[in-house]
């Protein structure tokens, strides 16, 4: 009967084998955070001020919002997550008005007036709209999606900054505007 020699190539190449796949089923490290683009506020930092006009007429300076929370949304009329958030961002509104917070609307990409209040009508928004032509002021704030929500403080500052939006974010965007009363004057 021939004796089977031990093939070590074999053990040596299935070793390799299962080595790299055990290495190709590992999870892979976190990729670092990516830094924010430039002209993003990042809490802490000046909100950019601006002055803009408003879809129902005159302009809005940020500057006169001093002393207030503001709570700055950037939309546009062909985003759907904008279409969810915006009825969320009424009710907050409503609960917080009383209490000096100015909501903002900012509508980018340049859309009509006419199609900008017949969206707003649709939505039920009560709440100030200002028209961004050409996206002077999401460039200011380094927009890159929409929606995006930015909180910032009775002095100015940015307190926290969302961008895009999911069902129940709004609970995050409310802490945010709650935290910034707690520190208004």
């Amino acid at each position: 009967m021939p004796v089977r020699r031990f093939n070590h190539r074999f053990v040596f190449a299935l070793g390799l084998l299962l080595g790299a796949s055990a290495l190709a089923a590992a999870p892979a490290p976190p990729a670092p955070s990516a830094p924010p683009a430039p002209g993003t506020p990042t809490p802490g930092a000046p909100a950019p001020t601006f002055s803009i006009r408003r879809i129902d007429g005159g302009t809005l300076a940020l500057e006169s919002l001093r002393g207030h929370v503001v709570l700055l949304n950037f939309w546009a009329l062909n985003c759907p997550p904008c279409r969810l958030e915006m009825p969320e961002l009424e009710k907050l509104h409503h609960r917080y008005a009383g209490r000096g917070v100015q909501l903002i609307g900012v509508t980018e990409m340049t859309p009509a007036d006419a199609d900008v209040r017949r969206f707003i009508a649709a939505i039920g928004v009560t709440y100030p709209i200002l028209l961004d032509p050409g996206a002077q002021i999401g460039a200011l704030y380094g927009i890159e999606a929409h929606p995006t929500s930015v909180v910032i403080d009775a002095r100015g500052i940015v307190r926290f900054v969302n961008s895009g939006y999911l069902r129940g974010e709004e609970k995050e965007i409310e802490r945010a505007v709650v935290e910034a009363l707690g520190e208004a004057p």
